[in-house]
């Protein structure tokens, strides 16, 4: 098109006038930065976001099924059997309740969240979580005695289920929401009375299969909810989302006044080329023709500091992680290197967004340029 090839001449010619090109370049140079740290900014989150949906993963059970409308699973036998069959590699039979735990010594209690293990141990033992055995003020080997949040039937009348166990072990908790204290599962079924039912059945295997095995399950086994890892961590995965949105939102008003100084280029562009504007007019060139000329003028630039964004944004990100160029201190995090993961959509939403910015930026001054006076343009040649 006529207007293509005039708007790339003009860009040609902008660089022989110092001001304009340096105008020009500013503008160049302010969008190529605004896309580096934009694209930086979401490789660095990405490559975070990762690391802590793979924790997840690993952590969290893929499949997990809990009773429907009860407190127990009546009949645990053919859920595990038919998840082993789906390709769930370990199950993970599970009776959790709340329960009162107290250091009689130390006249110490508070409410203890108690998990099964299917660890071999003895009965009569307990392992605790660090903040909980800070909190009764108990080490290991110490007693704690356990009362449960059910009642059984005396010559004396309904009196308390309490039981006594040593501590064989103290460790750290593997989130806020991890259970206090574990006890084997046959104590716990024994403990919270359930008569030999599970509260709940943890199932691992391949991630990718978890949508398929809740469907079967879910038919199969209508009296339970089955949930997949993606729903379990629902909350924390539409925090990382917003968390993303509102980084990119931010970090985009870098473009966005990048994308300003177009404006005084292409002003200053369309000022020094008002009598050619005017000539163009009297050839026949339409408004229409003149908007889109200088629109282009406005786009290319765009496109030309995108492009070096991308290049810089893009080489910057995979440098860093592929040869750990910033390192992180073991003893604080659980992470030796800052981790960058450059995503594609991540790319070519930047991209969108630079290049529109760009057009909708130079639009008012290619507006004022279409609609010179061709007559009054010519005249001041």
């Amino acid at each position: 098109m006529i207007e293509t090839r005039i708007a790339r001449r003009y860009l040609w010619a902008a660089h022989k006038q110092r001001h304009t090109a340096f105008m020009a370049f500013m503008s160049m140079l302010g969008l190529a930065v605004g896309v580096l740290v934009l694209l930086f900014s979401l490789a660095l989150l990405s490559g975070l976001q990762d690391q802590i949906k793979a924790r997840l993963i690993a952590a969290s059970p893929q499949v997990l099924i809990e009773p429907k409308g009860h407190n127990t699973i009546d009949d645990a036998d053919p859920i595990i059997a038919r998840g082993i069959h789906d390709g769930m590699k370990t199950v993970d039979p599970i009776v959790s309740g709340i329960a009162w735990g107290a250091n009689e010594s130390e006249k110490r209690g508070r409410p203890m969240r108690v998990r099964s293990t299917s660890e071999r141990a003895r009965t009569d033992t307990i392992k605790l979580t660090r903040d909980f055995a800070a909190a009764l003020s108990v080490d290991v080997n110490d007693f704690i005695t356990v009362v449960a949040p059910r009642t059984r039937l005396t010559p004396f009348g309904p009196v308390p289920v309490m039981r006594r166990y040593r501590v064989a072990s103290i460790s750290m908790p593997v989130s806020n929401e991890a259970p206090d204290a574990f006890i084997p599962l046959e104590e716990a079924q024994d403990l919270f009375g359930t008569n030999g039912r599970l509260t709940s059945i943890e199932m691992y295997g391949n991630a990718e299969k978890s949508d398929d095995v809740q469907r079967d399950l879910a038919a199969a086994f209508p009296n339970v909810q089955v949930k997949t890892w993606k729903e379990i961590n629902r909350p924390l995965f539409l925090t990382l989302r917003l968390e993303k949105t509102v980084m990119f939102a931010t970090i985009s008003l870098i473009i966005f006044f990048a994308a300003l100084n177009l404006i005084s280029s292409l002003s200053m562009l369309i000022t020094e080329k008002r009598p050619q504007v005017g000539v163009l007019r009297t050839l026949g060139a339409t408004e229409k023709t003149i908007l889109s000329l200088f629109l282009q003028v406005g786009l290319f630039t765009g496109i030309s500091g995108t492009l070096l964004g991308d290049v810089a944004g893009i080489g910057i990100a995979w440098s860093a992680n592929r040869y750990h160029l910033i390192p992180l201190p073991r003893d604080m995090y659980w992470l030796s290197y800052l981790p960058l993961h450059v995503n594609a959509s991540d790319v070519i939403a930047v991209n969108v967004v630079a290049i529109v910015l760009s057009v909708l930026a130079t639009w008012y001054p290619a507006r004022i340029a279409s609609r010179l006076d061709p007559i009054a343009a010519i005249r001041e040649e």
